[in-house]
């Protein structure tokens, strides 16, 4: 599909705002644009970007903005349904939403579609090691450093919950 002179001067203002990180405007202009030319994969890619962007900045420890960010990603599952990291990103909104049930149903959708992510992979230990189902969360962790040996959160969980399941082995013993 052709893209008019008017609609790219809108994608570049669209594309500037975005490096400003004025992420609301930038947007508003994309969801239009999307909206008259929903075949564009260029404006469609673009709006992913922003509302990726966007989301990341809300949901950051420092914002805790954690239910717009929840609708942002969720925005883009449906824009682009086989997106692992917008699943993924959508389960960490609701991980901090402390919605666990959904948390973990996304990060499930994530890894049906990338299933060696290893970020998914570790999350759902955490979710697992939460709740205290720790022979569980460790089998999350280990399939992530099979993925990869070097990643050092799951080394860390990992570690933290052997030594947990010791301490209950012996707390059991006694």
């Amino acid at each position: 599909m052709k893209i008019s002179n008017e609609s790219t001067d809108v994608i570049e203002k669209a594309k500037n705002l975005l490096n400003q990180e004025k992420f609301e405007e930038c947007i508003e202009i994309l969801e239009n644009l999307h909206g008259e030319k929903p075949n564009s994969e260029e404006i469609k890619n673009l709006l992913i970007k922003a509302l990726f962007n966007y989301g990341g900045y809300l949901n950051d420890y420092y914002t805790l903005e954690y239910e717009k960010a929840k609708q942002i990603f969720e925005r883009i599952t449906k824009l682009s349904p086989k997106n692992y990291r917008a699943f993924y990103n959508l389960g960490l909104a609701y991980f901090n939403l402390n919605k666990i049930k959904e948390a973990r149903k996304s990060f499930e959708i994530a890894l049906k579609i990338k299933p060696d992510y290893k970020y998914c992979l570790y999350n759902l230990g955490l979710i697992y090691e939460n709740k205290e189902e720790y022979t569980e969360a460790l089998k999350y962790y280990d399939h992530a450093l099979e993925i990869d040996p070097n990643f050092t959160y799951a080394i860390t969980a990992r570690s933290h919950v052997r030594r947990k399941l010791d301490q209950l082995k012996r707390m059991k013993i006694k």
